[in-house]
């Protein structure tokens, strides 16, 4: 009987495997080992009845109570007897809200993130969270810095004897009316171009004595989102943009628009949502203009709607179809049913694959990333059919897979979300970008195609960079985070493995803890600073849902039949109806609080910045070679294995391993 915090790992010999806990801490569930397919070992859940006085719990990881060994081994024991002294932790409906250092962490938060998902196809969101409106301000506060913005405009307005009216537009509008402080200041004339009314503005502020500075002229670019030319200035501490109001056409082929001059309520209809088409009329005394004459009411209703039809508005500019989405997941509004039916239409998705560069949609979709909620903004381009006009592959491999791609690659993404969020990571915004677009392209990781020398390069790295026009460093990442999961997820097993052959007197335990402070130190080195992602993708990787798509057989680690946690429909929820974490859901993020464990209980946190005790030189001298060789890379390799293992380990230890593993004078490679 156990009592307290004891844990015991329990298990025979790669057949099956179960961690008995305190019944009065908490109850978790049965792990199995599976040792079909020779050496390939896989993890499958089997849940355990539910206990009768209470739901299931699952403890957050507690890895300050493990204390780092320097010399010897740490048993399984210790990582399993850490993981049960930490406290119970019922785990709510996840949600977050992201500040410029994101913490990912499970909680009661504003209405985001999962709350999105419905919010955007119509089902609620942040308008249903608070009652069914929106908090909206009747007028817009002006900071000291914004009201001495606007009366430096009207004095060069006045100065000129011009009878320019000055108009802020767009998301600045919105962003005040919902309590948001707004830099993005867009100034809207209604007789004359942005740069003819910067040439005025320093005009008058030369005339007071104040520094006057060059206005850049912005020409129209229709794939930056730019319809018009634009004049962009600073004044004071403050950058605006100025530009006229217009009236639109567009040709069928092109998103290039023919601009004349328009009246507000011309231009206003031509903008992408009612929320967008808000003016504050700063010469009529700070007026707030709503000339669709809808947009106050779906800034409070939380609903994204256009101006005009949608199928219209989206014609002229398939961008917009994007900008839904994100603005809906932004806000956790709703989008309006006509726009949900416009953007699933053929015609638009044509448009967004023809008229849009690549550039563009992968600005809106880091945008998305950056967002409080990526999961549910993927998720959406999806029910949409928008995921493969985003995500595109190429067309050899699109007719091998078809447009069923998107679900398993939602799934995937989806599940690092939780872990992380579970575990309560703290990523930065690159962090957050590599581990969720690693996460997503899980399920195409064994995929190829031809390069323009022959030698075929992966389709992750293809879509990354022909379709997304991302960085070299995101494709980078990718890679290094889908190999890596798969050498952890097979470290976990390891860890299990040795954890089975202590408990039932064994003579492999040693050894095999051994081996995975080595795997899991290897692994920790290719991140580096970023190993904690590939902790978190380590379960993921052993999802159904994220076995390579269009290959017979699954390579090691992917788990295409039964892994830890397999969703097997590929719409597993996190969450049960009760805020509980599913079975599926706990099962892996217990595999990746087990991982940190045991990095952190073998004091490998650091190792990925540790310089190797012996550089080639010293290596050469020691061992008499004259010259390197193939083999120097491996004497190498072993010495930070060695240090791996050993990491209070000095120099002469490490010679002497050398020494004896290689022998002075070997015969050189």
């Amino acid at each position: 009987m156990l009592t307290g915090a004891t844990s015991v790992l329990r298990l025979a010999p790669l057949r099956r495997a179960y961690m008995a806990l305190s019944a009065a801490t908490f109850n978790t569930d049965t792990l199995a080992l599976d040792s079909r397919r020779g050496d390939r070992l896989r993890l499958r859940l089997r849940p355990v009845a539910a206990v009768a006085n209470g739901p299931r719990r699952h403890p957050l990881p507690a890895p300050s109570l493990l204390t780092p060994t320097a010399a010897h081994p740490t048993p399984t024991s210790t990582i399993r007897s850490a993981l049960a002294a930490a406290p119970t932790y019922r785990t709510p409906h996840l949600r977050h809200h992201l500040q410029p250092r994101h913490t990912l962490s499970a909680g009661s938060m504003s209405a985001t993130g999962h709350e999105a998902s419905a919010a955007a196809t119509g089902g609620g969101g942040a308008a249903a969270a608070s009652g069914g409106t929106v908090e909206v301000r009747d007028t817009i506060a002006l900071t000291p810095r914004e009201q001495e913005l606007f009366d430096t405009l009207l004095a060069a307005a006045r100065h000129a004897g011009a009878s320019t009216t000055l108009r802020c537009a767009g998301g600045w509008v919105r962003d005040k009316l919902l309590g948001r402080g707004s830099d993005d200041i867009d100034i809207a004339l209604d007789d004359m171009l942005g740069k003819d009314f910067a040439e005025l503005v320093n005009e008058y502020l030369k005339s007071q004595g104040r520094e006057a500075r060059h206005a850049a002229v912005i020409q129209s670019n229709p794939d930056q989102s730019k319809h018009l030319e634009t004049a962009r200035m600073k004044i004071g501490e403050v950058w605006i943009d100025l530009v006229n109001l217009r009236s639109e056409t567009y040709a069928a082929d092109s998103r290039i628009p023919t601009m004349t001059f328009g009246t507000p309520e011309q231009d206003a209809l031509r903008r992408d949502f009612t929320i967008n088409a808000l003016f504050y009329n700063i010469t009529a005394g700070g007026v707030v203009e709503d000339l669709t004459g809808r947009g106050l009411q779906d800034l409070r209703d939380g609903l994204i709607r256009t101006p005009l039809p949608p199928q219209e508005t989206f014609l002229d500019d398939p961008l917009r179809v994007l900008r839904a989405v994100r603005f809906g997941t932004r806000f956790g509004f709703r989008l309006h049913p006509d726009i949900l039916e416009a953007a699933a239409s053929e015609q638009v998705q044509v448009a967004l694959a023809t008229k849009i560069s690549k550039e563009r949609v992968g600005t809106e979709l880091e945008g998305m990333f950056n967002g409080p909620a990526p999961v549910e903004a993927v998720r959406l381009l999806h029910r949409l059919g928008l995921f493969t006009s985003v995500f595109a592959l190429p067309p050899s491999l699109e007719s091998r897979l078809g447009d069923g791609y998107g679900a398993p690659c939602c799934t995937t993404m989806a599940a690092a979300d939780a872990i992380a969020r579970s575990m309560g990571l703290e990523l930065d915004k690159d962090e957050r970008r590599f581990l969720l677009l690693a996460a997503l392209l899980l399920p195409l990781r064994g995929l190829q195609v031809p390069a323009a020398k022959g030698k075929p390069v992966p389709a992750t790295a293809a879509l990354i960079r022909d379709s997304l026009k991302w960085r070299v460093k995101d494709i980078e990442m990718t890679t290094a985070l889908h190999d890596t999961a798969a050498e952890l997820a097979a470290a976990h097993a390891v860890l299990l493995r040795g954890g089975a052959a202590a408990a039932v007197g064994g003579g492999e335990g040693d050894g095999a803890q051994q081996d995975v402070r080595v795997m899991l130190g290897q692994a920790i080195r290719k991140l580096k600073q970023h190993w904690k992602l590939g902790i978190v993708l380590a379960p993921v990787i052993l999802m159904r849902a994220a076995a390579p798509l269009g290959q017979a057989d699954s390579p090691s680690g992917s788990g295409s039949g039964s892994g830890s946690g397999a969703s097997g429909s590929g719409s597993e929820p996190d969450a049960d109806g009760g805020g509980e974490l599913s079975d599926a859901a706990a099962a892996r993020l217990e595999m990746a609080r087990e991982l940190l464990a045991a990095v952190e209980a073998y004091g490998l946190a650091e190792c990925w910045s540790w310089k190797p005790l012996m550089d080639g030189k010293k290596v050469m001298g020691l061992l008499g070679w004259s010259k390197p060789g193939p083999e120097l890379g491996k004497v190498m390799a072993a010495v930070m294995d060695w240090q791996l293992m050993n990491p209070a380990g000095g120099l002469q230890e490490a010679e002497a391993m050398v020494r004896q593993k290689y022998g002075v004078g070997q015969p050189e490679v």
